[in-house]
C-alpha cells in the first residue's frame, strides 16, 4: 500500500458528496471502483492510503490513476483561494474535490439519478455493479442485463429504464467525439451528450464536470436551483464546478 500527506483532503466528504456512485464503505475504508480500475481507500487524519482491494502495493502507473481520480495534482488551496467562498460555504464543503471520474461511470451513474435520491441511485448502482464483478458494466454488458426482464423489473427505473437501454445500446458503437479532445469547449460536450435520449442540460453538466474534467461546469439541481434564487451567486468562469460541490453542500446541510 501506498501512504500519501494530503490536506484539504475527506474521503467522507467527497463520498456524501453526491458526485459517485462506485463508492462502498468496507470497514474503515472505501472500496472504489472506475472504468476497470478498482482500489482501497482509507484516511487518517492528513494521510492517505492507497491500495489493492487486496491490500498490496499498488503499481507506479496505478498510483499515478488514483492521484489524478482523486485530483491530488490539482492545487485546492490556490483554487479555494480563488473561489474565496463564503466561511460558512467552505466550512460545508471541506475536503471535497471534484473526482477525475470515468465518463461512462458518470453517465450511468447519472441518468439513474434523475429525479430520484442518493440512496435510491446508490442502491440501483450497487446491484449493477454486483452483477459486473464490482464494476460499472460495459455497454455490452448493461444491454444483455437490461435484457433480462425479471432483473431490469426488478432495478425499479421505472421511466428511467428505457433511457438506460438507449444509452447501452448507442455506447456499444458509439461514444462522443468530445472524448477524443481535451480542448474541446464545454458548449459542443454539453450539445454532443445531449443527442442521446434521456441527456438533459443538468445530467449532460454532471458528465462534463465530473467525467470529462469540465471544472467550469454547473449542474443545476433543486438545491443549486434555490441557492441561486435566494443568493447573489456568480459562478467562477474556471472553477464553477468545484464551486457549486461547495455550495451544494452547504444547502443540503441547511437543509431548506
Amino acid at each position: 500500500m501506498a501512504w500519501l500527506d494530503v490536506a484539504l483532503f475527506s474521503l467522507d466528504a467527497i463520498a456524501a458528496s453526491g458526485q459517485t456512485f462506485t463508492w462502498r464503505r468496507d470497514g474503515d475504508a472505501w472500496l472504489v471502483a472506475s472504468g476497470a480500475r478498482t482500489c482501497s481507500l482509507a484516511q487518517e487524519g492528513g494521510r492517505l492510503r492507497i491500495a489493492r482491494r487486496d491490500g498490496s502495493e499498488p503499481s507506479s502507473a496505478e498510483l499515478a490513476y488514483w492521484q489524478r481520480y482523486l485530483a491530488l495534482d490539482q492545487d485546492y488551496a490556490r483554487i479555494l483561494a480563488e473561489l474565496r467562498l463564503p466561511e460558512e460555504v467552505a466550512r460545508a464543503g471541506a475536503g471535497i474535490r471534484v473526482l477525475s471520474q470515468d465518463w461512462w461511470d458518470v453517465a450511468v451513474s447519472f441518468v439513474i439519478s434523475q429525479n430520484s435520491n442518493i440512496v435510491r441511485i446508490q442502491r440501483t448502482m450497487d446491484a449493477l455493479m454486483d452483477a459486473s464483478g464490482g464494476l460499472v458494466p460495459s455497454p455490452e454488458r448493461l444491454a444483455a442485463l437490461l435484457a433480462d426482464d425479471a432483473y431490469a423489473e426488478g432495478l425499479r427505473l421505472g421511466y428511467r429504464l428505457p433511457y438506460l437501454e438507449a444509452l447501452a445500446r448507442r455506447c456499444k458503437t458509439w461514444h462522443p467525439s468530445v472524448l477524443d479532445d481535451a480542448g474541446v469547449p464545454l458548449e459542443r460536450s454539453m450539445g454532443e451528450l445531449q443527442e442521446m435520449p434521456g441527456i438533459g442540460p443538468k445530467v449532460a453538466s454532471c458528465i462534463c464536470l465530473f467525467g470529462l474534467g469540465h471544472l467550469e461546469a454547473v449542474p443545476e439541481d433543486t438545491w443549486i436551483k434555490r441557492a441561486e434564487r435566494e443568493r447573489d451567486i456568480t459562478w467562477h468562469p474556471r472553477w464553477g464546478g468545484i464551486q457549486q460541490q461547495f455550495v451544494f453542500a452547504w444547502m443540503r446541510r441547511r437543509g431548506r
